[in-house]
């Protein structure tokens, strides 16, 4: 049977349309996968403090903790049953906006919804040293196809007691090789694609903004999603096919967004 290619060995799109056109005699029924593997820590109120040490939350300039405040009625006898969510916008499972760092760049709700769904391609990295950023030549020990998904796995394990957040961090020449190859979006369990140091030297150092988010900057200014904090991807890392899925809130406000992301495996 022929398929059109939407990216990726499978394609996500080309899959579920190949399910649906020769597997399912009822056309209303759902194809579905093989098993789904949640891809997001779950938030608690410590999660930030967990995943990523005091250190950065300094860095931050704040506690990072998530509450969720009862809304108090002015009768007292009243009871609503709502609250008022606060959160940073890049907690646990997230996806960075354009808005982050361009000027007139998309919010969360303007991210187009085809651009964090699609086949994905898992990069198993965790062989990797801690110390030297990821290259060109590392990425390249995979086949990358345009329209892809793009995991890099790390293996990111959270730092201990008041210690800088270790891993290994992309190379800003890695980045717009990944760019250039045109896929669909970027994620990865590491909690950023630059070192938390770095970044704060960076910035201590006064130096643009250009240069202080040199890693993120060529994905935005494509378009291309970066999605960052994801865990579990030791479950996907040997399937051969995987769709990867990613929603932010639709907030038409904001340089950021916690996601519910997942991996259906096919």
């Amino acid at each position: 049977m022929r398929t059109r290619d939407f990216g990726g060995p499978l394609g996500a799109l080309a899959l579920l349309a190949s399910l649906f056109g020769s597997g399912c005699s009822n056309q209303t029924a759902v194809p579905q996968p093989r098993k789904i593997v949640d891809l997001s820590p779950i938030i608690t109120p410590d999660l930030n403090l967990r995943r990523l040490g005091p250190k950065v939350l300094d860095l931050f300039g704040t506690d990072g903790r998530t509450h969720v405040l009862p809304l108090l009625p002015q009768d007292p006898t009243l009871a609503y049953g709502i609250g008022k969510l606060e959160i940073m916008t890049h907690t646990g499972a997230h996806l960075d906006a354009p808005s982050r760092l361009l000027r007139g760049g998309e919010p969360p709700a303007r991210v187009r919804l085809d651009t964090v769904f699609g086949s994905a391609r898992v990069v198993d990295l965790r062989w990797h040293d801690r110390h030297s950023p990821i290259q060109i030549t590392d990425l390249e020990l995979k086949p990358i196809e345009p329209g892809e998904v793009v995991i890099l796995f790390l293996g990111y394990e959270p730092p201990v007691d008041n210690e800088w957040p270790r891993f290994s961090p992309l190379s800003e020449q890695a980045a717009r090789w990944l760019v250039a190859k045109k896929i669909r979006a970027l994620a990865t369990d590491m909690p950023a694609l630059s070192r938390f140091e770095d970044i704060g030297e960076r910035l201590r150092k006064h130096q643009p903004p250009e240069a202080v988010w040199a890693e993120h900057l060529p994905f935005l200014q494509a378009q291309i999603p970066v999605i960052a904090g994801l865990v579990n991807l030791d479950a996907i890392v040997r399937e051969p096919s995987v769709v990867f899925v990613g929603l932010p809130l639709s907030l038409a406000i904001g340089n950021g967004s916690p996601i519910r992301a997942a991996a259906f495996v096919y």
